[in-house]
């Protein structure tokens, strides 16, 4: 079941984006993990990874986890109001370099399959992680790959999935790092 986010991981998730967008170059995750990998993206230049790379990612981080451990979610709302949002009114929105939608429930509801489909437009996965922080997931539409910090087991079983592009990396290595794209798609106006 979808509900509201708990306001200290709504405050954990909005230091964060206040702190990028102060310094958009800054930390792709809000803290620092054990080991991150980038995951880059499978042909897709909107800042996505492929269905295949999403059934994967899914299927590890529920394996890490557990299908019901309590989690949150930050969605990217790319048109803010126009989607249909009705089922979800509680959501807590955060605005930062792009707006997102903040809930919380269950892993399996908010994994990228289960999450993306339940809609009929664009309400990707955007930041996902366990209400233990243990690890987390960051999917910035304005990049073409996604970050994963955590446990070297989550690391391991992330990098050994060769769907997955994967490659490991240190927050700051300039050799690993994309940048985020000037595009201005998803910007605040």
């Amino acid at each position: 079941m979808i509900e509201r986010m708990d306001p200290d991981q709504v405050a954990w998730f909005a230091a964060w984006v206040t702190a990028i967008s102060k310094a958009p170059e800054g930390p792709e995750l809000p803290m620092s993990y054990a080991r991150t990998v980038r995951v880059q993206h499978a042909g897709d230049d909107e800042g996505h990874p492929s269905d295949i790379q999403k059934a994967a990612l899914d299927r590890i981080l529920l394996a890490a986890s557990g299908q019901d451990a309590p989690a949150c979610l930050a969605s990217y709302d790319p048109v803010p109001g126009e989607g249909d949002t009705s089922e979800i009114p509680f959501a807590t929105r955060v605005v930062g370099h792009i707006e997102y939608l903040l809930v919380a429930g269950p892993l399996r509801d908010l994994v990228y399959l289960p999450w993306e489909s339940r809609w009929d437009y664009e309400q990707p996965v955007t930041m996902l992680w366990p209400a233990d922080r243990s690890w987390c997931l960051a999917s910035d539409p304005d990049v073409t790959h996604t970050v994963v910090g955590g446990p070297a087991p989550l690391i391991k079983a992330i990098l050994a999935d060769p769907r997955l592009y994967a490659e490991e990396y240190r927050a700051g290595d300039e050799d690993c790092r994309q940048k985020r794209r000037r595009s201005g798609r998803g910007r605040r106006r």
